[in-house]
């Protein structure tokens, strides 16, 4: 009799394990199967992609084409990529007790450029702006085009003191190209940073209103801009060829 329990104890034991192993194998299938992805052969009447046969989703015909985070004229930030990396950076700021700067730059004159010489000479100095201010930018810096003539920079890790750097190489490089044309266009900067009972909203907004004052007051303003005009031809010594 004790032996009949015995061997019926092991045959309980044996079994339990082989359940345990199955369960083993099985879970180990599933989770190869999750880091792998579906197989080709899984999801028939879909279009494969990659080197391994494996599917990649495809959205409805019909679906909205995603929102493009940047614009297309300047290659900069749009506005609503902006908005959404201040709130972003400002929760980060907070959290970590980091200082961070907004900067707001408007061209003025962009309106009457655009009035008097037409859509094209706009889109002809705009991309300029555009990569003066992304040439002086660190990697680490986001630069966006907020309105037709106006951009937006936040310098992470930057306070405001430190923006002032950031600010006069641009004046600078803006110079060497708005002294010249036949509208006056002006380059007008404000910058602002968060203290302890503010956010980098309420700076971009101190940064605009500075902006607009500079702009009011008519500092840094450029002579015409001719966008038509070829620059003159260089001789050997470096100066302008004669006529």
């Amino acid at each position: 009799m004790n032996q009949n329990v015995l061997i019926l104890l092991i045959i309980l034991v044996v079994a339990n394990l082989i359940l345990i192993a199955v369960a083993l194998i099985r879970s180990l299938r599933r989770r190869r199967a999750a880091e792998e992805g579906p197989r080709w052969d899984d999801v028939p009447n879909r279009p494969i992609a990659g080197s391994r046969g494996y599917v990649s989703p495809m959205p409805p015909a019909d679906s909205p084409a995603p929102p493009s985070r940047t614009d297309q004229l300047t290659g900069l930030l749009v506005a609503t990529e902006w908005n959404r990396i201040i709130l972003d950076e400002d929760a980060r700021n907070h959290r970590y007790g980091r200082p961070a700067t907004v900067v707001i730059v408007e061209l003025g004159g962009f309106d009457r450029l655009v009035s008097s010489l037409g859509r094209e000479a706009g889109d002809r100095v705009l991309p300029a702006v555009a990569d003066t201010m992304r040439r002086n930018a660190r990697s680490a810096d986001f630069v966006a085009r907020l309105g037709p003539g106006r951009f937006g920079v936040l310098l992470p890790e930057t306070g405001e003191v430190e923006a002032v750097n950031y600010v006069e190489r641009v004046r600078h490089a803006a110079e060497l190209w708005l002294e010249s044309g036949a509208i006056a266009l002006q380059l007008a900067i404000g910058w602002a940073s968060p203290t302890a009972d503010t956010t980098l909203v309420d700076a971009a907004a101190v940064a605009q209103e500075r902006m607009f004052t500079e702009l009011r007051r008519g500092a840094r303003r450029a002579s015409d801009l001719d966008f038509g005009a070829d620059p003159p031809a260089q001789d050997t010594e470096g100066s302008p060829s004669p006529a």
